[in-house]
């Protein structure tokens, strides 16, 4: 497998959403490609025509489900989007195209009230009254967000410490999570890591971790870099004991970013 790919199929970290900041890279929302997020999923029922004001006023009931998220974004390439102002709240709803929008609007009404992952695409700056919240984004899936707690005892903390230490581009702290023979030299050595990771345009995103046994992990990722753009991949991780430590000791990606 080519550096390049094997570099691009260890990518993860704890949320999608970076803070802003000067010198943060926005969404740009003139991409084509999935956009994940992790939030706190609630469903609101705001006022609509004829004034816009309350519903106990004689105002359409407008219900949406809305996505707070952990960390406020910025986002370009919207006329109705201002990239300096912070982004906390997405509304979402079920991509129509997909032929999965019943499932979807059941998924909603569920997992409301509980941490979220979403995917989808297209989404758009608000810029009607029927829009009640500064971005908005069709969803093609929605799930439980990954739960940190659910790793402890199992050799996922030592997957989830890696990829944490990648989010900072710290390749020295990374490397010592994998097997020592792979430390030294090629795609898991430090100096590979940090020469990577160390260049993202947005930080790492971790969609989930799901263990597929008692050693291998299968690792949902969301990340952009530059002149690549943003790629929503997939990996498994395979870990070993090694004097009785749990190591990494190789990592397979599952897409071609």
């Amino acid at each position: 497998m080519p550096q390049s790919r094997v570099l691009r199929s260890v990518l993860a970290l704890s949320i999608w959403a970076i803070p802003v900041s000067a010198h943060a890279a926005c969404i740009d929302l003139k991409q084509k490609g999935s956009l994940s997020f992790v939030g706190a999923l609630s469903y609101k029922i705001f006022a609509g025509p004829p004034n816009y004001e309350d519903v106990r006023k004689g105002d359409t009931p407008e219900p949406a489900y809305i996505l707070s998220l952990e960390a406020p974004i910025c986002a370009t390439g919207d006329e109705f989007v201002d990239p300096g102002k912070p982004i906390q709240q997405i509304q979402i709803y079920p991509e129509e195209t997909n032929g999965a929008s019943p499932a979807l609007s059941r998924d909603l009404r569920q997992l409301t009230g509980k941490r979220v992952s979403v995917e989808g695409r297209s989404a758009f700056g608000a810029h009607t009254g029927h829009h009640h919240a500064p971005l908005l984004l069709p969803i093609t899936r929605i799930a439980i967000a990954f739960d940190p707690a659910k790793a402890s005892g199992t050799a996922m903390t030592t997957v989830q410490a890696f990829y944490l230490a990648l989010g900072a581009a710290d390749g020295e702290e990374a490397s010592k999570y994998v097997v020592p023979d792979k430390r030294s030299a090629g795609p898991l050595s430090a100096k590979a890591l940090n020469g990577f990771y160390s260049k993202l345009i947005v930080p790492l995103a971790l969609v989930d971790i799901v263990a597929l046994g008692a050693d291998q992990y299968r690792v949902r990722y969301s990340y952009v870099a530059s002149g690549t753009g943003r790629c929503n991949g997939e990996s498994v991780v395979r870990t070993i004991k090694v004097s009785g430590m749990n190591l990494i000791e190789s990592i397979r990606a599952l897409s071609d970013c």
